[in-house]
């Protein structure tokens, strides 16, 4: 056990040791393990948030509440991947919001004062997603990827 100092009282802490339930790493999918070192402070947030939608009930009088499987199944790997590239970079995926569209597709936005970044998933695969952004004066789209959402997301400073 170790001893830690904390405000004028000590705390014990195990010592860490090899679990023999856990996975080696050298066994660890390659994905899997970049996750895991990622910094994903906000990410669980954004989940929860997607989770919500999917769980709401199916629709009110003004069209879809609930998120597609679709959207919501895209929407998941998208912000899971752009975690992953981001982390690469030593940069996390910054807090945001999240809604659905009147057709069941999903909308994350990262707005602050300098800038804004949107990722825009439609309902079903009929249509492609994208990725707004803006800062200043400057504006556009490009294709929604795990890429362009980590790329676009630098521009958010929290």
């Amino acid at each position: 056990m170790a001893i830690i100092a904390r405000d004028e009282r000590s705390v014990l802490v195990p010592e860490p040791h090899d679990d023999d339930r856990a996975t080696p790493e050298e066994f660890m999918p390659p994905a899997r393990s970049r996750l895991v070192k990622a910094n994903i402070k906000y990410l669980s947030a954004l989940i929860q948030q997607l989770v919500e939608l999917r769980n709401e009930p199916e629709r009110d009088e003004y069209g879809a509440l609930r998120a597609t499987k679709q959207a919501f199944d895209l929407a998941c790997t998208l912000l899971i991947d752009a975690a992953i590239v981001s982390a690469v970079e030593d940069r996390q995926i910054p807090y945001g919001c999240v809604s659905t569209d009147s057709q069941g597709g999903i909308r994350v936005e990262w707005v602050r004062e300098s800038a804004s970044v949107h990722i825009i998933i439609p309902a079903s695969e009929e249509r492609d997603g994208y990725v707004y952004h803006e800062e200043a004066a400057n504006y556009g789209t490009e294709p929604a990827t795990a890429e362009a959402l980590a790329r676009w997301l630098r521009i958010i400073k929290d």
